[in-house]
């Protein structure tokens, strides 16, 4: 019983996100607006003047380090 009920939901899932893509609907978690990402890898590249850390940028401009240090 628990087989059917899992398959039934994986079917209306993946009908839901062929739905979804058919709308061209944004699928997934929103992005950082651009300019707090350009802001924060701006001061990324210039920690060594102004003294800041990764973990003050994050704070300052809540743009996730990894992004922040992928760029």
């Amino acid at each position: 019983m628990a087989e059917f009920e899992r398959d039934l939901i994986n079917e209306r899932t993946s009908e839901g996100r062929e739905r979804a893509k058919a709308q061209r609907k944004h699928m997934g978690l929103v992005g950082k607006a651009e300019k707090d990402v350009k802001k924060a890898i701006k001061l990324y590249q210039e920690r060594e003047s102004n003294g800041l850390s990764v973990n003050d940028i994050v704070k300052m401009t809540s743009v996730p380090s990894s992004t922040i240090m992928l760029n």
